[in-house]
C-alpha cells in the first residue's frame, strides 16, 4: 500500500511553476496564426481595444468552495498485471515523463482543491478471472476500506448479483453530458434504465486504452497496393467496412512457398493470436441488436435476428479466408507483423502501440470497419478485461464521492488525456498525421456491449461467434438455439438479484 499524500509537499512547487509561467509566458513571442497576420488587420488603429475574449474551455460544475477537511478517500485498483496502479497513482513525484507527470498533477490538484488525501491501494492478486470474487468479499463483509473500486470488467460486473454497490447515479456533482464521461459505455452496462452502477470514462482511461483497434503495415501495404493513405480516406469518409478489409486483406495474400496453404511464410493479410478474444471485436462492430430492453427499462436478450446473421457469416468466411492466420500465440503473430509479413494485426489496442516503437516499417492505426455504409458510426469494442469503476456502498465517503469523481475525470480530460493521447501517442507512437484523426475517431468510439460484458453470467452468450470462428461454421442460428434458453434463465436469475440487492445511497 502507498499513499500519495506525501506527495502534497510538491504541490506547492508545481503553482510556483504555473505562476511563474503566467508571469514570464509572455517574455517569449507567440506564434501568430496565418489568418490574423493579414496587412489589414496588422494596421488596426491605435485606439481599438480588443474585446476580452469569451471563456470557452469546459470546466466541471463541482463549486469552488467545497472543501472536505483532509478526508482520506482510498481507491482499490486490481492491479494483477503489475502495471495498472501506475496509471492511477503515477510515481511521488514528478519525473520527466510526461504521462507520468500528467498523473501526479491531476492527484495533486484534486487534491489539494477538494482537501482529499487520495489514496490508491493495489492488490497484485486481483485479475479478470477473481476480480469478481474479491470485490464481493469486501462489500459482503461490510468492508469500509474503499470508496471507489477500479476492477476488471469481466468479474466486475458480477457484483450485480451480490449487491453492494451505490447507484452513481444518486451522487451530488456528476454530469454525464460532459466529455470526459463514456455515458453510451455506461448505459450498455446497466441492467435497468435507473439504477447505474459502473463507471466509465476518461479517469478510468482503461477503457480507452484497451479499445480494441487494427494495425496495418504501411510499407506492405504501398508494395501491394499503392497509397496506404486510401485505407485513412475509407475510414474518413465513413465507408470502411467488413467487406473492404476481408478484400484488402485477401488480395495483399501471397503464397511465398508455394504449398497451397496460408501460413507464416507467406505474406499474410491477417494475423492474429487466436480466435477467442481475437473474435469479439468483429462480433460487436456493428449495429447488432442482441438484446433490447422491456417496458420496465429491463434488459431482454435478442440474439438471433438477421443483422447477427449476417455478421456472423462474414466474420467467420474473414478468419477462413486465404491469406488468415490465428492459431498461433500472441508472441508469433506480433513478430510477424513487426518482420513486414502480414498486412494487417488483430488483438492489439491503442494501449500496446508501444510495443511496435522499434519496427522498422512504418505502421498506422484502424478503427474496427462497419458492418456496412449504412452504418452511422464505428464501434471499438474495449476488452472485457480493462477496469471499470463502481462505488461501494460501504464507502465512508458517500457524500463526497460525486464531486471526487467529477474533479478526477475533469482532470484527466484536461490534463492526462493530453499528455498520453495526444503526446505520447500520437506524437511517440503513430507515424503520420492522419493517423491523429484515425486514433480520435477510435477514441470517440470505444464502447462495450450489454451481452458481451456479462456474457460470463449469461451462460456465454457473448461467444456465440467465438465459437462458429473455432469450428468454421457460419450455422449462427445452430449456434444460437445451443445456448439460447440457458442464457434467458440465466438473464432471469441475475435480473433477480439485481432487484433484491440493489442499494441506494443514504441521503
Amino acid at each position: 500500500m502507498k499513499s500519495i499524500a506525501r506527495a502534497k509537499k510538491i504541490l506547492a512547487l508545481i503553482l510556483a511553476a504555473l505562476l511563474c509561467a503566467a508571469l514570464f509566458g509572455c517574455s517569449e513571442k507567440s506564434p501568430v496564426p496565418e489568418e490574423s497576420a493579414r496587412p489589414e488587420e496588422r494596421a488596426a488603429e491605435p485606439e481599438q481595444i480588443a474585446e476580452e475574449p469569451e471563456e470557452t474551455e469546459l470546466r466541471d460544475s463541482v463549486p469552488a468552495e467545497l472543501t472536505y477537511d483532509g478526508a482520506a478517500i482510498r481507491v482499490f485498483v486490481s492491479n494483477g498485471s503489475g502495471q495498472l496502479e501506475q496509471l492511477y497513482e503515477g510515481d511521488e513525484e514528478k519525473s520527466g515523463d510526461v504521462e507520468n507527470d500528467a498523473i501526479v498533477q491531476r492527484n495533486l490538484v484534486t487534491m489539494d482543491r477538494l482537501d482529499i488525501d487520495l489514496e490508491y491501494i493495489g492488490d497484485a492478486t486481483a485479475y479478470w478471472g477473481n476480480i469478481g470474487k474479491i470485490l464481493s468479499n469486501i462489500v459482503v463483509s461490510g468492508d469500509g476500506t474503499y470508496d471507489l473500486f477500479l476492477g476488471n470488467e469481466y468479474g466486475h460486473v458480477t457484483l450485480v448479483t451480490v449487491g453492494g454497490l451505490t447507484n452513481v447515479n444518486e451522487l451530488d456533482h456528476l454530469d454525464w453530458d460532459m466529455p470526459w464521461w463514456n455515458d453510451n459505455y455506461m448505459n450498455e452496462l446497466m441492467i435497468g434504465r435507473d439504477n447505474r452502477l459502473f463507471l466509465a470514462g476518461d479517469y478510468i482511461i482503461e477503457t480507452v486504452r484497451m479499445a480494441h483497434t487494427l494495425f496495418f503495415n504501411k510499407n506492405f501495404y504501398t508494395d501491394a497496393f499503392g497509397k496506404p493513405e486510401e485505407l485513412y480516406d475509407l475510414v474518413l469518409d465513413g465507408t470502411w467496412t467488413l467487406d473492404k478489409l476481408a478484400k484488402t486483406a485477401e488480395a495483399a495474400f501471397v503464397d511465398m512457398n508455394n504449398n497451397g496453404q496460408t501460413d507464416t511464410d507467406d505474406r499474410l493479410g491477417y494475423i492474429t493470436y487466436l480466435a477467442g478474444a481475437s473474435v469479439d471485436p468483429f462480433a460487436y462492430l456493428g449495429d447488432v441488436p442482441y438484446s433490447t430492453h422491456d417496458e420496465d427499462g429491463y434488459i431482454v436478450l435478442n440474439l438471433l435476428n438477421e443483422q447477427a446473421v449476417t455478421l456472423a457469416e462474414k466474420t467467420v468466411s474473414f478468419f477462413h479466408q486465404e491469406g488468415s492466420v490465428f492459431q498461433m500465440n500472441a508472441d508469433v503473430s506480433g513478430q510477424v507483423f513487426k518482420e513486414g509479413r502480414a498486412l494487417f494485426l488483430g488483438l492489439n489496442s491503442l494501449g500496446t502501440a508501444q510495443y511496435y516503437r522499434d519496427m522498422e516499417d512504418d505502421y498506422g492505426f484502424l478503427p474496427y470497419p462497419k458492418l456496412d455504409e449504412n452504418q452511422e458510426a464505428y464501434h471499438s469494442l474495449v476488452a472485457d478485461n480493462a477496469l471499470i469503476g463502481s462505488v461501494p456502498c460501504t464507502s465512508q465517503n458517500l457524500d463526497k464521492m460525486g464531486a471526487v469523481l467529477e474533479v478526477l475525470s475533469y482532470e484527466t480530460w484536461k490534463t492526462v488525456i493530453p499528455a498520453w493521447y495526444e503526446t505520447a501517442l500520437k506524437i511517440k507512437y503513430s507515424r503520420d498525421n492522419i493517423a491523429a484523426q484515425i486514433i480520435d475517431i477510435i477514441h470517440d468510439s470505444t464502447t462495450t456491449n450489454f451481452v458481451y460484458a456479462y456474457s460470463n453470467l449469461l451462460s456465454n452468450a457473448g461467444q456465440v461467434i467465438r465459437t462458429l470462428v473455432q469450428t468454421n461454421s457460419t450455422d449462427y442460428a445452430s449456434g444460437v438455439k445451443r445456448i439460447e434458453r440457458a442464457a434467458v434463465k440465466s438473464l432471469e436469475k441475475v435480473i433477480k438479484s439485481y432487484e433484491k440487492n440493489a442499494v441506494q445511497p443514504e441521503g
